[in-house]
């Protein structure tokens, strides 16, 4: 029924297939995980489909370019295969990519989490930063819609650490980790967004 509705709107052909591709995605790993009792991830599923509903039901009022909505697309694969490929026995989102700092434990830069926590919430403040142009229609003081996006994506990212702490105190066993891993992922989410507004400003600035 959801996916009829959302068929009804007016979805360009790009639309359709990358609303096709969640789908694919929502499945594939609905059914992956499910096979393998993973219910930490299983909620995750749960998530992104909600995400993947309200994404493309309200395209007509967002009006989120395709690149966007490719950008959602792209996290939700990499946050699912994440949690589902194993390297040297131990799940994808636990890979040490370069050792920039090495603190011991949890305290460690480079890891392949921090790379999709950047990288989502880079998107999303892009998104907040068009919604406030294009919906919004706000097109003067550029600077400080790029900051009041930096700071709504930032935002927004703690209700990720609240569902993450949410599996901690109701599962037996996660791959959450700790303080330093709560702390480090408020960060590169900040520093995501940063990065991503602030290419999309400097972009705006040279037009």
């Amino acid at each position: 029924m959801v996916l009829n509705r959302i068929m009804k709107t007016t979805l360009s052909k790009a639309q359709k297939v990358l609303l096709a591709l969640n789908i694919l995605i929502i499945l594939g790993f609905a059914f992956y995980f499910g096979t393998t009792l993973n219910y930490e991830f299983l909620a995750y599923v749960v998530a992104i489909t909600v995400i993947t509903i309200v994404l493309f039901s309200t395209l007509k009022y967002t009006k989120f370019s395709n690149g966007i909505i490719l950008g959602i697309t792209i996290w939700a694969l990499l946050h699912m295969l994440g949690g589902s490929v194993l390297i040297d026995g131990d799940v994808l989102y636990a890979y040490k990519i370069f050792p920039f700092f090495d603190g011991g434990g949890e305290f460690y830069i480079l890891k392949y989490d921090q790379i999709v926590h950047a990288f989502l919430y880079g998107v999303i403040g892009v998104a907040f930063f068009d919604l406030l142009r294009e919906v919004f229609s706000i097109k003067k003081h550029m600077w400080l819609v790029a900051l009041i996006a930096v700071l709504a994506s930032a935002g927004l990212s703690s209700i990720n650490e609240i569902i993450e702490f949410g599996a901690v105190i109701t599962l037996p066993e996660t791959g959450v980790g700790g303080y330093y891993n709560t702390l480090l992922d408020f960060i590169f989410n900040l520093g995501g967004a940063i990065v991503f507004v602030g290419y999309k400003l400097l972009r705006l600035d040279k037009k």
